[in-house]
């Protein structure tokens, strides 16, 4: 059998979260096992910086002339209407080239993708007779809209072709049963066309050696001089991170004094700007919580290693994979109550209500003092 794997979802910003870590690692992880099967990757060439990066992560595994680049003409981001038309005709393209590579079935790593760069993505468009299997990581714009997909046109119109595409897909295999439960009852998917496979943290997850050098070489390139809570993840608004640093500024002062809260990972000017505002609203300053921006994996690993507590707040998840991350390399873990992540955490204990500053800064009241 040839599985051709759509690699878009390790190529967009989603490489730098979750979303790439998945696609990547599962992809890695089918190569090792198909051995009677062919396995053939798809990536966009409209998206050249992630090319290199992705052919040497199969270096040994897979030859590189099973790793073919499809292109079109771009840009195509849904944000620019004006690309309405190239993007429609690169969807065809996409499914196209696909087709020529003689699939016996379709896997989409991601298929949520393109309304900010130029990922394209679509099924049952061009070819309507390869079974496609599309992994599906949550369905949070149509459960937990957040205001652009409230308000905005133009993420709704994207949104809703999404989920025309993802209808016509032929299976979904779920990362949570918490986002499998959401197609059956929000989108009418018949229950045997959904399979829960779970999700695990990459493999190279653990607690790194580090000598005293490097920890203090790493502080003091992310000014971290205190013990420090960490975050790690994506910045919008259902990341619940506002109630973070709300929870942090309720810690009794003198706990509090003895205690860094760092954000680990990439935002936007906007952002920071936003959480700058409530940094001071609630009393804080620049140095009490710390934006590292994009740090290495071996960078993370670290962080989750030097970390006296990992804090996921999200309201809603489809895994929440740092959760994972952050359990393999030694960091406590504390996370909200809601959706998938119960399922990821395993200890009631550990869990509190997202919606609720009091119970977030409580519970890391607890963690710290006890």
């Amino acid at each position: 059998m040839r599985i051709v794997i759509d690699m878009q979802g390790a190529q967009t910003e989603s490489r730098f979260r979750g979303i790439g870590r998945y696609a990547l690692s599962l992809a890695q992880a089918i190569v090792r096992n198909c051995v009677e099967h062919e396995v053939v990757l798809a990536l966009n060439g409209l998206l050249p910086e992630s090319i290199m990066p992705i052919r040497a992560a199969f270096n040994g595994l897979l030859p590189q002339t099973n790793i073919r680049v499809w292109y079109a003409l771009g840009p195509t981001r849904e944000c620019d209407p004006s690309n309405a038309l190239r993007r429609d005709i690169a969807e065809l393209v996409r499914e196209a080239f696909i087709t020529s590579l003689s699939p016996d079935v379709v896997l989409v790593t991601s298929l949520f993708e393109g309304i900010g760069d130029d990922a394209v993505t679509s099924v049952g468009r061009f070819d309507t007779e390869t079974p496609t299997a599309v992994i599906l990581h949550d369905l949070i714009p149509l459960i937990s809209p957040d205001i652009d997909f409230r308000t905005n046109p133009v993420h709704i119109g994207f949104y809703g072709q999404k989920i025309k595409s993802l209808k016509r897909s032929t299976a979904l295999l779920s990362n949570s049963e918490s986002s499998r439960n959401e197609a059956l009852t929000a989108l009418h998917f018949r229950a045997q066309q959904i399979t829960t496979i779970s999700a695990a943290c990459d493999s190279s997850f653990h607690i790194p050696d580090m000598t005293e050098r490097e920890k203090r070489l790493l502080c003091a390139k992310l000014a971290i001089n205190k013990p420090f809570l960490m975050y790690t993840g994506g910045s919008d608004e259902r990341k619940n991170l506002v109630r973070l640093i709300s929870a942090f500024a309720s810690l009794p002062s003198e706990l509090r004094s003895q205690y860094q809260l760092l954000m680990v990972g990439k935002m936007s000017d906007s952002q920071l700007t936003d959480f700058t505002k409530t940094i001071k609203k609630v009393g804080l300053t620049a140095t009490d919580v710390v934006f590292t921006g994009y740090v290495s994996d071996l960078e993370l690993m670290q962080l989750y290693s030097l970390c006296q507590l990992f804090v996921f707040p999200s309201l809603h998840e489809g895994f929440g994979l740092p959760l994972l991350e952050a359990m393999a390399c030694g960091a406590p873990v504390i996370a909200a109550n809601a959706t998938s992540l119960p399922e990821v955490v395993g200890c009631e204990d550990a869990l509190f209500d997202p919606f609720s500053t009091t119970a977030i800064s409580e519970k890391i009241k607890q963690v710290l003092i006890d």
